[in-house]
């Protein structure tokens, strides 16, 4: 149906929903914007610490999909709960320059390490620390040509 008057821009049929009945318009479509939760697994929580369970079975966010219909000016609202895993898997990398040039400073990133290491089993018991090495083989100094 076109409500629209002679020589007006098309752009008028798109507007809000006072200004269309301001301009006496029958058959106004108006939809609503909505929230649909799709999946909603509750968030995981053990009731027996020693309780062993796979990353792929625990769930830490929820809801963990949504479906939003957004429209201007229409604010949505939803809940979103999390719950930081027990005892949850952590695996850290760091990454040592073994240079000579770094050579003083080793001992200090061994003892960082062991440290690092006390202060994560506080928080989990499944924790994997691993240094990755590297050497220069080159030098990275320029010399004048």
């Amino acid at each position: 149906m076109n409500f629209l008057t002679v020589g007006a821009p098309k752009s008028a049929r798109c507007d809000d929903l006072e200004s269309l009945k301001d301009r006496k318009c029958k058959h106004v479509e108006n939809p609503r914007g909505s929230v649909a939760i799709n999946t909603d697994t509750p968030v995981t929580v053990r009731k027996d610490r020693s309780e062993k369970l796979k990353p792929e079975q625990i769930t830490q966010i929820q809801p963990q999909k949504l479906t939003l219909r957004l429209r201007s000016g229409e604010p949505q609202t939803f809940q979103l709960k999390f719950k930081r895993a027990e005892d949850y898997p952590i695996d850290l990398y760091y990454l040592m320059d073994l240079s000579f040039s770094m050579k003083d400073d080793l001992e200090n990133v061994k003892n960082l390490g062991t440290d690092l290491m006390k202060e994560m089993q506080k928080i989990t018991s499944d924790f994997r620390i691993a240094p990755a090495f590297g050497y220069k083989t080159i030098s990275l100094r320029r010399t004048p040509a």
